[in-house]
């Protein structure tokens, strides 16, 4: 059975997993007190199957631009370019993390979407099957959320 401090380590790696491998960028876990996102963006999407319920992410807008540069190549990505990449970011940390929770199970995933702070605040601190971790980036602060039922 899954506990919440598994849940939270392979949440962990796979952010991390993902930001280095497909944005050549390291991420460190950091200590959430105190710690406030700087007008991020933030996506969501729900997952159904083997492991259903949500996940999100939310990141400064700083470090998304400079996740962005490094995966696209360009020196100026646009709003819009960089919404993208978050949807994307939001879908690459959730498959990596149910690949890793439940290995031999089918999930399907729902296309992301962007969603509000608050919306991604709340489900990480939505009951006993939720998490949220906290990761420092170049640029600024990382966090992703699930809450799952397995």
């Amino acid at each position: 059975m899954m506990t919440k401090t598994n849940v939270d380590e392979v949440l962990i790696a796979s952010a991390c997993n993902v930001l280095e491998t497909m944005f050549f960028s390291e991420a460190i876990p950091a200590q959430s007190s105190g710690r406030m996102h700087d007008n991020p963006i933030v996506c969501l999407l729900h997952t159904s199957g083997a492991a259903e319920g949500t996940f999100s992410i939310a990141v400064d807008r700083e470090a998304l631009r400079l996740l962005c540069i490094s995966f696209y190549g360009e020196d100026a990505p646009p709003i819009t370019l960089q919404q993208e990449l978050a949807c994307e970011l939001t879908n690459m940390i959730a498959g990596s993390t149910l690949s890793n929770l439940v290995p031999e199970h089918y999930c399907s995933l729902s296309a992301p979407q962007l969603c509000s702070l608050e919306q991604h605040e709340t489900l990480g601190k939505s009951g006993e099957e939720s998490t949220s971790v906290l990761m420092e980036v170049e640029g600024g602060l990382l966090s992703a959320s699930c809450s799952l039922r397995m």
